[in-house]
């Protein structure tokens, strides 16, 4: 696991902004061009791609960049998100975190994990496949969006937090790369508070879910410690079915998730001990601005995130 100390990071975004982006922005880019190398190798027997990893690790963004790396190599991908396969809500009981007393809307069960599991066995028998679309702001799931087929040139994408599940895996494994993202850096603060990887992807949740799911940072800090729940019960025992490994962290993000973050998380310091984040609040003012505006690629993955 890499470290950076915020030290580095701050003097970098004060004083090298713009090569500080290029130099993440190249890091991240190597690690995918290796991923997408690889599953060109494998494409004729393995045209299924499942991309897995915790909440807020870059999934959909990473999954589009090792789209347009395979270009380079000849093969077109198609996408599928794991996301379209929720379960319309008011259908079907979502299950109770019992740890935390709240819904768990991390559970395998809110997702409809045997059409998936079809679909895909379909694709790879050349079958033609219609693929549902998940609307996250009314909660619904609107059925035969679009139709799939895959040409023998063709591999397949799919992202999520259960592509793994066995249900999905289990059945596909001789005919799937399996890719693994996180993000896999820390970054300790002169005091000695230390922003582990999870407390990162906070950072990253909090922004997105503000912005595109209609949801306050508030309501992701009281749901964290249900979210991290799901990734030990759902994610963890999986990840050893990867074959392929990304870090999609970007150092400077740090300073550009916490310059709009800060104000609202003051808001909320008491409560960030209880969901295992007090080391963001140690550093809350400490993380200096960057001005990015210019520099940002268009691509990167942080637009996940900020837009």
């Amino acid at each position: 696991m890499a470290e950076y100390t915020l030290k580095y990071i701050n003097h970098r975004a004060r004083y090298d902004a713009a090569e500080f982006i290029r130099d993440c922005e190249q890091q991240y880019h190597e690690q995918v061009l290796c991923v997408a190398e690889e599953i060109a190798r494998n494409s004729a027997h393995k045209p299924i791609v499942l991309i897995n990893g915790p909440s807020s690790s870059g999934k959909t963004t990473t999954n589009d960049r090792i789209a347009r790396a395979l270009k380079t190599h000849g093969i077109h991908a198609e996408m599928i998100s794991m996301d379209d396969y929720y379960r319309t809500v008011g259908t079907y009981e979502i299950p109770l975190d019992p740890e935390n007393n709240v819904p768990d809307l991390e559970s395998p069960d809110c997702m409809n994990l045997p059409l998936l599991s079809q679909h895909l066995a379909q694709l790879v028998e050349g079958e033609e496949i219609s693929l549902p679309r998940f609307d996250f702001e009314t909660r619904t799931s609107i059925p035969d969006a679009h139709t799939l087929r895959l040409d023998p040139d063709e591999v397949v994408l799919i992202e999520g937090i259960h592509s793994f599940n066995p249900v999905i895996m289990g059945d596909l494994a001789h005919a799937s790369t399996g890719v693994y993202l996180s993000v896999a850096s820390a970054v300790v603060s002169e005091e000695g508070a230390r922003l582990e990887p999870y407390m990162l992807r906070f950072l990253r949740r909090a922004m997105r879910d503000s912005l595109f799911r209609n949801s306050p940072v508030e309501e992701t800090l009281h749901q964290w410690n249900s979210v991290r729940r799901g990734e030990r019960l759902y994610i963890a025992p999986y990840r050893g079915q990867a074959n392929l490994t990304v870090d999609t962290f970007l150092p400077y993000e740090l300073c550009i998730l916490m310059q709009q973050l800060t104000l609202r998380l003051q808001q909320y310091a008491a409560e960030l001990p209880g969901a295992d984040l007090a080391p963001i609040g140690a550093v809350l003012r400490q993380v200096a601005p960057i001005d990015y505006m210019d520099f940002l690629p268009e691509d990167s993955v942080l637009h996940e995130f900020i837009g």
